[in-house]
């Protein structure tokens, strides 16, 4: 018996053990089922998941991780962000969707819960903090519910006096309510489209990501998709680079345009300028010098742009000029004109050249009914024959036409 004794000992020494190996067992499955690394991402067709490299990031972003002591631009700041979850799945979770060149790169983090303070104090703060930034934010569509937002491209430099244009796409959802109760925060980098992005969202188990929360977000819905606002499919190629992002990388590389044309091209940088009409609603009485590489980096394939830009460039030209041809070209050059202001001009008949008569054809037609009917004509009747020689619309005595009979 007492032979015996020792034994029981031992093996209750075993038993206990096996008991308490298995409730670790169970908890640690308890504790991993509550944190985000647990959800399940898999991968949309033609795709790979793998697990987070730095060199995804710097891929997307095309700019190394900088040490921890470099500035905190918004790009690096995102950069460290992935390298912190990366490295303490307590905190988060980050996974990288591969198809090729294109990478996207998926942040998950809780966040905490931040209720609205209406304090006296607080109601001074926020009155005292001055104007706001704009919101450049854009709702690109709606995934299960949930919103999906494209940030604007463009990196906050702490020194600098605005922001720089960047190449790569940023985009963030939420789950919850951070008044209410903490949330899940989901952060998206990508080199790819956005319709590739939100196809990654929708292989994601965003219903398990959201029954985690202590408050489950009510506007989540795992029956509906991808909605876009007027049902607009989401591209499904990668976007060019803005023509800020170009501008920048003009300056960079020493480009001289002059005076004032460099200040010009910092503005467009800045997004202060982002199209052809800011521009000459900045330098009106410029518009003849306009330098064509700026013209180009502003061309959005408009005809109504290049004829007006070129009129100008040809009235301020060393060539000869009719007093016809004279007036037409200062015509075009004025932003509010149309083809229908020369249709009476041109009932004449005036001794224009084709290449002014051309810049007319490539005006907006307003002024014509769209009730029209087709007139082709092909008579050649002195040198208003452009005008003549394509489809014309007719409408109240009113002509307008369009080159190539289209």
């Amino acid at each position: 018996m007492r032979l015996l004794m020792p034994l029981v000992g031992l093996l209750m020494l075993v038993v206990a053990a096996a008991i308490v190996f298995v409730f670790k067992i169970v908890w640690d499955e308890h504790v991993f089922q509550q944190r985000l690394v647990s959800i399940e991402v898999t991968a949309p067709e033609g795709w790979e998941i793998v697990p987070y490299l730095t060199a995804h990031g710097e891929t997307i972003v095309q700019e190394p991780l900088a040490a921890p002591d470099a500035p905190a631009t918004t790009t690096q700041r995102l950069l460290r962000g992935f390298e912190t979850l990366n490295g303490d799945p307590t905190k988060g979770a980050v996974w990288s969707a591969v198809n090729g060149d294109e990478i996207v790169v998926l942040q998950m983090a809780f966040g905490p819960h931040r209720p609205v303070r209406n304090s006296i104090f607080d109601q001074m703060t926020r009155a005292s903090a001055g104007e706001s930034k704009p919101n450049l934010d854009v709702d690109i569509a709606m995934i299960r519910g949930i919103a999906l937002i494209a940030k604007p491209m463009l990196s906050e430099v702490p020194g600098q006096s605005g922001p720089v244009p960047v190449k790569y796409r940023h985009y963030v959802m939420r789950l919850g309510d951070e008044e209410i109760d903490e949330v899940v925060d989901i952060t998206l980098l990508s080199n790819s489209s956005d319709a590739a992005v939100a196809a990654l969202l929708m292989h994601v188990d965003l219903g398990r990501a959201n029954g985690l929360l202590p408050t489950p977000d009510p506007k989540f819905s795992d029956s509906s998709g991808i909605v876009t606002p007027n049902q607009q499919p989401l591209a499904a190629v990668p976007p060019a680079p803005s023509i800020a992002y170009i501008a920048a990388g003009m300056i960079a590389d020493g480009v001289d345009l002059g005076d004032p044309w460099m200040e010009a091209l910092a503005r467009i940088k800045s997004a202060e300028i982002t199209n052809w009409d800011g521009l000459i609603a900045l330098y009106p009485d410029q518009i003849a010098q306009v330098p064509m590489p700026l013209f180009e980096l502003l061309d959005d394939g408009s005809q109504e742009n290049k004829a007006r830009y070129f009129a100008a460039r040809l009235r301020n030209s060393d060539r000869v000029w009719n007093d016809h041809e004279h007036y037409i070209l200062g015509k075009i050059v004025n932003p509010d004109s149309t083809q229908a202001d020369f249709s009476d001009y041109l009932t004449g008949n005036p001794d224009v050249a084709d290449d002014v008569m051309a810049l007319v054809l490539q005006l907006p037609a307003e002024g014509v009914a769209t009730s029209t009917r087709i007139v082709p004509t092909t008579g050649l009747q002195g040198t208003n024959a452009i005008l003549q020689s394509g489809q014309c619309r007719v409408e109240n005595g009113v002509r307008s036409c369009t080159a190539g009979g289209n």
